[in-house]
Order: structure tokens, then C-alpha cells, then sequence
């Protein structure tokens, strides 16, 4: 009887073992990643999620799961969900007539996009489905949708293209300080360098320019012009205009004050980083961004970390007008 029971276990123990390594879908909890997004609908993304261009589609929302390969702690299999459609006027939902994509297939980790040779890629393929997707990944909480031309997509002043971890992974590593550095790429006529606008949750360094309370604090819609001096080049002065969704006022506050170029973050030394000071007599600390690409900003908290939105907005700046 003790022989037959244990030749039961080492049966059930090789029957596990081999399930578990045939599909990393069953691996535990600590080997799936959960990312989110609401993001635009516009015609880039169309063409790669196949949605039919005569379909009404102002929105889309993303819920990806990716199963680790618990010998590799990479990426190996995917499930997407994508829901599309029009928004349902006075609430984050759709109206009625959505439709649902859902996609399974492998992941690869692959390097380089456009303008950084070093950065890491997770490339999609469905298996039940021609779809492939791209998303590069700033940071573990972080991933952003790529086009064709392994270029970040630019998302508007609503939405941004940028997916965020459900469930945070913690940096506890020390404080890096970026250095300043000069100007080195602004070489227009104009004073203004760029515009560049977003919506992002309450975020306490933006609600503390200006005092707001968090109470029925929804999101914030964010519009930033960032000037030069036209002689020298070098940067000047910005404009960071915020409407904070769900305050009692709903009005339009405007700040102004001086910025500069910043190189350098806890994990990556050649970052460049717009480093925004409010200005004297203002309750908030200078805000950080990080340059993507010319066309996106990514909000840093003070110790040079990405910030993590939800699944409705993130803490992303598209430019205007691109």
C-alpha cells in the first residue's frame, strides 16, 4: 500500500511539473504582470488592432496580462483584452455597441526603438489572430505602445498611449540627483519650444502648485508651453496650465516660472529630464519630467521614478500638434 501511494505522488508530482512547465499560464502570482490603460482610438492604432475605420471609436480600454517564465523572471505568454468604442457621456464607461478584442499569444524581449538603440522592447504575437504589437518599457510599471516604425505613439490632450501596472513593483534603491546640463537641442526661431498636453489622476505635486484639495479631485487636465531665450537657445521660462476635473470650481489655473534640462536618473545616467520650478512662495516642489521622445514626457516623482497611473489616465504629456 505505501509503494502504490508513492508511486501515486511522484505521478502527480511529474503530471505537475509538467503542466506547470508547458504553460507559464499557470505559474503563480509572482510571475504575472498586470498592466492597464484607457487610451485614444485614432487611426495608428486602428491599423494595429485591425478595427474597421467606419466603426465609432473614441476610446479604448487595455487589460494585459503577461505569465512569466519563472526560470527566465521574463515575459513568455500574453493575454489582451481590448474594449473599443464611444464614451459614455458623464461616467469612464462606453456606450452601448462596444466591441471586445481578446488576443493570447507569446512574448519576446527584444532592444531598440527609434532614437535609443538600448531600450527594451516586448514584442507581442497572437496566436489566434494576425495582430502583432510592440510596447516599450521605460521601467517595470510602465509600457508604451509603439508603431510600426518603433516610434512612441502619440496619444492627444484625453489620452495617452502609455499602460500601467496594476500593481506597482517598489524602487527602494537611493535617491540619484541628475546634473544639469546644457542646451543642446533647441534650435528654433521661435520662443516656443514646444506644447505639450495630458490628463493625469490628482497628483499631489500638481494639486500643490495652486493648494487644491484632493477631496472630489478626479483627474487633472494639463496644458504645458515651454519657452527659450531665442539668442541663446537655452530655456527660459513655462507655462503649466491645469484644470483639476471634479474640484468645485473647475477653473483654469495658470503658473508660471523657470525650467531647465537635467541629465540622469537612478537607472538610466543619459536620461534628459525638464526639471519645472513653480517658483518662490509656492507650496510645491519642482516637477520632473522625463524626455521620451520629442513627442512624450513622462512625470518622475523626486527620486527620479516613473510615476504610475490607473486604468483610466496616466502620467504622460503628449506634444500638440504632431
Amino acid at each position: 500500500m505505501k509503494k502504490a501511494t508513492s508511486c501515486l505522488a511522484a505521478i502527480l508530482v511529474f503530471l505537475c511539473g509538467g503542466i506547470t512547465n508547458s504553460c507559464s499560464q499557470t505559474a503563480g502570482p509572482s510571475h504575472v504582470r498586470l498592466f492597464e490603460a484607457t487610451t485614444p482610438c485614432n487611426e495608428t492604432v486602428r491599423k494595429i488592432l485591425a478595427i474597421p475605420l467606419d466603426f465609432s471609436c473614441e476610446m479604448i480600454r487595455w487589460n494585459l496580462t503577461f505569465y512569466d517564465d519563472p526560470k527566465k523572471n521574463t515575459p513568455a505568454t500574453f493575454t489582451l483584452s481590448c474594449i473599443y468604442g464611444s464614451g459614455k457621456q458623464g461616467t469612464r464607461g462606453f456606450k452601448e455597441g462596444a466591441r471586445t478584442i481578446e488576443l493570447k499569444g507569446k512574448c519576446s524581449a527584444g532592444k531598440g526603438i527609434a532614437g535609443d538603440a538600448k531600450a527594451i522592447v516586448y514584442n507581442l504575437t497572437a496566436d489566434n489572430s494576425s495582430i502583432t504589437l510592440s510596447f516599450v518599457k521605460p521601467d517595470e510599471n510602465l509600457l508604451h505602445l509603439l508603431n510600426d516604425d518603433k516610434e512612441l505613439v502619440v496619444g492627444g490632450a484625453g489620452w495617452s498611449y502609455t499602460l500601467n501596472r496594476k500593481d506597482p513593483v517598489i524602487n527602494s534603491q537611493d535617491k540619484f540627483l541628475p546634473v544639469t546640463m546644457a542646451s543642446q537641442f533647441i534650435n528654433a526661431s521661435l520662443d516656443t519650444v514646444a506644447v505639450f498636453q495630458g490628463r493625469t489622476p490628482c497628483n499631489a505635486a500638481l494639486r500643490a502648485i495652486h493648494d487644491i484639495s484632493p477631496d472630489g479631485c478626479q483627474v487633472v487636465k494639463c496644458q504645458l508651453i515651454l519657452l527659450q531665450d531665442i539668442k541663446t537657445h537655452s530655456p527660459s521660462t513655462f507655462i503649466l496650465r491645469t484644470i483639476y476635473v471634479g474640484n468645485s470650481d473647475n477653473n483654469i489655473y495658470s503658473v508660471t516660472g523657470k525650467w531647465k534640462l537635467m541629465q540622469g536618473t537612478f537607472s538610466d545616467p543619459a536620461a534628459i529630464i525638464y526639471q519645472l520650478d513653480p517658483g518662490s512662495g509656492k507650496l510645491s516642489p519642482s516637477i520632473l519630467l522625463l524626455k521620451a521622445a520629442d513627442n512624450i514626457l513622462f512625470f518622475l516623482d523626486n527620486d527620479t521614478h516613473f510615476l504610475v497611473g490607473n486604468e483610466y489616465c496616466s502620467y504622460t504629456l503628449n506634444r500638440k500638434g504632431t
